[in-house]
C-alpha cells in the first residue's frame, strides 16, 4: 500500500495565505488599537498590541473638540465631522458622474465596432499611469481660472478624470457579457432605445454598475493629495486632510490620527459589506469575459 506524503503544496498555499491575511490585517489592527489608547500609551517602547488603558477620549474628541481629550490637534479633532460629510457628498458626486459619462462611453466599446477602439481603450487605461504630482499644477491652474478652488466642484471633477478609465473598462467587460439578443427582444416589442436602456439593459446590468460606483467612490474617499492642493478650508476639504492635520511642525497626535484613520475607513466598509455581492459579480463577470 502506498503511503501518502504530506501536502506540500497545500501547507505552503496556506502558509502563504496565513502570511497576506496578517500583512493585511496588522496595520489595521495597529491602527484600531492605537485609537484607543493614551499618546503615552502609543509611544512606549516596546509597543503594546493591546491597550493597556484603554479610552474613548480619541473619539469623544470629535464630538467636543474643546473637551480634555482634545489638547492636540483640536482644530482638526472639529473639523471631522464636516470633513466625513464633505468626503460623502464628493464621492457620491464622482461616483455619479462617473455612471453617467461611463454607461455612455462602456456601452459604445461594447457594442459598437469602430475603428481605433482597441487603442482608445489603452489610451484611457494609460491615462492612469501618469503620476498625479506631474498634472496637480495644470489642474490647479485650470481650477482656479474657473473660480472652483476649494468647491467640491474642483475635486468632482480631478476624481472623475482619475476614475472615468476604470469604469469604462469595467463596464465595458460587463456589457459583453450580456446577450445583445436581450435588447433586439425589447426592440421587437417597441421599445425605443431609451427604453429599453432604462427598463431592460441598466436593471440586467445592475452588478457591473454597482461595481464601477463603488470603486470610484472609494476612488474619490481615499485621494488625498488632489484635496490637499485643490482645497483651502474646511468648506470643502475631506477626510484624509484632515486625518493629515493631526500632524503639526511641533507635534503629532498618533492616538487622534488613528481614531480619524478609524472612522474614515467605516463608511466605504459599510457600503462594501452592503453590497459585496453585487461587487464580486460584476467584477468577476467582466473580468471572465
Amino acid at each position: 500500500m502506498r503511503r501518502r506524503g504530506l501536502p506540500w503544496r497545500k501547507i505552503v498555499v496556506y502558509v502563504l495565505a496565513a502570511f497576506f491575511a496578517l500583512w493585511i490585517i496588522l496595520p489595521f489592527y495597529w491602527i484600531i488599537a492605537t485609537s484607543f489608547m493614551t499618546e503615552a500609551d502609543a509611544l512606549s517602547t516596546p509597543p503594546d498590541w493591546i491597550p493597556t488603558n484603554p479610552t474613548l477620549d480619541n473619539y469623544l474628541a470629535f464630538i467636543d473638540p474643546s473637551g480634555a481629550g482634545a489638547l492636540l490637534g483640536s482644530r482638526a479633532a472639529e473639523a471631522i465631522p464636516y470633513a466625513l460629510l464633505n468626503s460623502a457628498v464628493v464621492a457620491s458626486m464622482t461616483a455619479v458622474l462617473n455612471l453617467a459619462l461611463g454607461i455612455s462611453a462602456a456601452y459604445a466599446f461594447a457594442r459598437m465596432k469602430f475603428r481605433g477602439s482597441q487603442v482608445l481603450l489603452m489610451v484611457y487605461l494609460a491615462t492612469r499611469m501618469v503620476p498625479g504630482v506631474a498634472i496637480i499644477i495644470p489642474f490647479y491652474l485650470v481650477m482656479r481660472s474657473l473660480n472652483l478652488l476649494d468647491t467640491y466642484g474642483a475635486l468632482v471633477l480631478s476624481y472623475t478624470t482619475f476614475a472615468l478609465p476604470f469604469t469604462i473598462w469595467i463596464l465595458k467587460d460587463y456589457f459583453r457579457t450580456i446577450p445583445s439578443e436581450i435588447e433586439d427582444a425589447a426592440r421587437v416589442d417597441g421599445c425605443s432605445w431609451w427604453r429599453m436602456m432604462r427598463s431592460v439593459f441598466l436593471p440586467i446590468a445592475a452588478p457591473g454598475l454597482v461595481a464601477a460606483a463603488i470603486f470610484s467612490f472609494m476612488t474619490a474617499w481615499n485621494e488625498f493629495m488632489f484635496a490637499l492642493y485643490l482645497t483651502s478650508t474646511a468648506n470643502a476639504q475631506t477626510i484624509p486632510v484632515i486625518a493629515a492635520n493631526f500632524a503639526t511642525d511641533l507635534n503629532v497626535s498618533f492616538t487622534s490620527m488613528a481614531a480619524a484613520g478609524v472612522v474614515a475607513v467605516i463608511p466605504p466598509l459599510i457600503l462594501v459589506l452592503i453590497f459585496q455581492r453585487l461587487i464580486v459579480h460584476g467584477l468577476a463577470s467582466g473580468a471572465v469575459r
